[in-house]
């Protein structure tokens, strides 16, 4: 009885095709986007710098409330936690939020080829194959940048008969190829210390340990928005190798108990040590700026590319400009093989 009805209710159900698949796909691909801030981590890293750079008068009814241990101690007595373990924190939460802007424009670039599986390829993924799409993405060919982005590729060498657009469209290729560079640099630089801070809080805050309020007082304004990330790390050289692509550092603290039996130690996975990264607050902003402008290029790109039919003719096709917060087209035919190209171009 239960296998009839189950046989009816699956001859009622209406046939998903590939094109039916197809506009649903794209329909969620719009309720997706139209449910985003894509500006949402460019946000929150000037938000850290300008807290990082006003910390003072920021934390001044608060710090009584974040010294949880040297609550007993005069306020002469504690430890300047404002400019050390706070300042430190968010710069760790700065470069993890770059982080992710880089992996959200990456994720979207290997994810969402086919608007019929929107919900399916970009929604969840393995992170790890992002990671890896990043470590291995081709920079250095234009062409093959200008493919993953879905966007016509056409000589340097070779001037347009409109050479204003032409110009724009130059500028525009190389600062893809040049973001991308970027944005894969500093994901290879940081990326242990994003994973780290991210799972399990295997960070030191206090890094050059600490110092009384008052003391350094002109050092700290002048270097409000600069620190070093230091990340602690157990796996063996080749090991971390093999993850990061990166030749590791390995910064120890030898104690009488570890001293003799590094080696070992360090063989099994069991030593701790750490790496140490110089960072900046406006370099995390510049590479978050970067991600951005790349991800809302994109974005329209993949929204505008759904809406044609095969009678359309021409489109238009997104470039970045230099202003992260808006974008340009250049009218294309449809066809790769016309040479005829519109020459309009609008500044949105």
């Amino acid at each position: 009885m239960c296998n009839k009805v189950e046989n009816k209710m699956d001859q009622q159900r209406p046939q998903l095709t590939d094109e039916s698949r197809k506009k649903a796909g794209i329909s969620q691909m719009k309720v997706f986007y139209q449910n985003q801030y894509l500006f949402w981590r460019v946000a929150v890293v000037k938000s850290i710098r300008k807290i990082l750079k006003t910390s003072d008068s920021f934390y001044e009814d608060l710090e009584d409330e974040l010294c949880f241990d040297q609550s007993q101690l005069s306020p002469e007595e504690r430890t300047d936690i404002v400019h050390n373990q706070i300042k430190n924190g968010w710069l760790f939460e700065a470069v993890a939020q770059a982080e992710q802007s880089i992996e959200d424009l990456f994720s979207l670039l290997k994810n969402a080829k086919d608007p019929a599986f929107f919900a399916k390829d970009v929604i969840t993924y393995k992170v790890g194959t992002i990671s890896s799409f990043i470590r291995e993405f081709e920079t250095y060919d234009l062409q093959t940048v200008l493919d993953a982005f879905d966007l016509p590729y056409f000589p340097l060498d070779e001037p347009w008969e409109n050479a204003e657009v032409f110009e724009r469209y130059r500028k525009s290729v190389l600062m893809i190829q040049a973001y991308v560079k970027d944005l894969a640099t500093f994901h290879q630089k940081y990326y242990l210390d994003y994973c780290q801070y991210k799972h399990g809080m295997a960070v030191s805050l206090c890094p050059f340990g600490n110092n009384k309020k008052g003391e350094f007082q002109e050092e700290k304004k002048a270097h409000w928005g600069d620190g070093a990330l230091m990340t602690f790390d157990n796996y063996e050289i080749s090991k971390r190798m093999n993850k990061t692509n990166n030749l590791p550092q390995l910064c120890l603290y030898v104690t009488e108990s570890t001293q003799p039996y590094l080696s070992q130690l360090h063989d099994e996975n069991n030593l701790l040590h750490f790496s140490m990264h110089a960072v900046d607050i406006d370099e995390v902003v510049k590479i978050t700026e970067e991600a951005f402008t790349l991800l809302n290029v994109l974005w329209a790109n993949l929204l505008n590319k759904n809406e044609y039919t095969e009678a359309d003719v021409f489109r238009e096709v997104a470039f970045p400009v230099e202003d992260y917060r808006r974008y340009y087209t250049i009218v294309f035919p449809m066809k790769k093989d016309d040479d005829a190209m519109e020459n309009n171009h609008n500044i949105k």
